[in-house]
C-alpha cells in the first residue's frame, strides 16, 4: 500500500488555520475549550487540556527519542491523507492540504490513529478490545510503508463497518517546525 502524498489540516474557518490550543498558557488553554459550544470538539472530557499538554510532552519524547528534531514545543496537526469526518469537528470547517513532499522528514512524526486516541488506548485496560500494537507510538517518515501495509489506512467506511476499528478513522502527522507554516502563510 503506498503513503498519502498530501497532508490535510482541518480547522474553524472563521479563527484561521495553524491554532493550537497548547500555544497558550495552560489557563487560557482551559477558558478556551470551554468556550467551544460546536462540533466534536466541544464535547471533551472536562480534564482534556490536561491530557493534552501530557500527551504533546509524550509525543515530543517520543520523536526525539526516534532522532526527530522538534523546533516547536506544541506540533501543528494534520491527517495523513483527506478525512471528512475532521470536518464534524468544527462548526464551519476548512482545510489546507500540503505534499508531504514539502515537509523535512526529521520535522514530522506521526501516530495511528488520532495521537490522543493512540495512547489512550495503549494506557487504558478499558480500551483493550480496540488496542493494536502500533497505539501508543511515535512514528516517522521511514516506518509508514511498513505501518500501513501492517495495518491498512483507517477511513470513516472502515471505523463504521468494524467495531475493533471505530476510532481509527486516520492517521494524524505532527508537524513540529514552523518553515511549512510559514511558507502557506505566505502564498495566501
Amino acid at each position: 500500500m503506498h503513503i498519502p502524498e498530501f497532508l490535510y489540516h482541518y480547522y474553524e474557518k472563521d479563527q484561521g488555520p495553524f491554532l493550537n490550543i497548547t500555544q497558550n498558557k495552560f489557563e487560557e488553554a482551559k477558558k478556551i475549550q470551554n468556550n467551544i459550544s460546536v462540533g466534536f470538539n466541544s464535547k471533551r472530557p472536562p480534564n482534556y487540556i490536561e491530557l493534552r499538554f501530557a500527551l504533546e510532552k509524550r509525543l515530543k519524547e517520543g520523536f526525539i527519542a526516534k532522532g526527530g528534531k522538534p523546533k516547536r514545543n506544541d506540533p501543528f496537526y494534520f491527517t495523513l491523507g483527506p478525512c471528512e469526518w475532521m470536518k464534524s469537528c468544527y462548526k464551519n470547517p476548512d482545510v489546507v492540504k500540503i505534499s508531504l513532499t514539502d515537509l523535512k522528514p526529521e520535522q514530522i512524526s506521526f501516530t495511528y490513529p488520532d495521537s490522543m486516541v493512540s495512547f489512550q488506548f495503549y494506557d487504558e485496560p478499558k480500551l483493550a478490545k480496540y488496542r493494536k500494537a502500533c497505539n501508543g507510538q511515535v512514528f516517522l517518515l521511514n516506518e509508514m510503508k511498513e505501518l500501513i501495509d501492517q495495518y491498512g489506512m483507517p477511513s470513516e467506511e472502515k471505523s463504521l463497518s468494524q467495531e475493533n476499528l471505530k476510532y481509527d478513522k486516520y492517521i494524524e502527522v505532527q508537524v513540529w517546525d514552523d518553515a511549512i507554516i510559514n511558507k502557506w502563510r505566505d502564498k495566501t
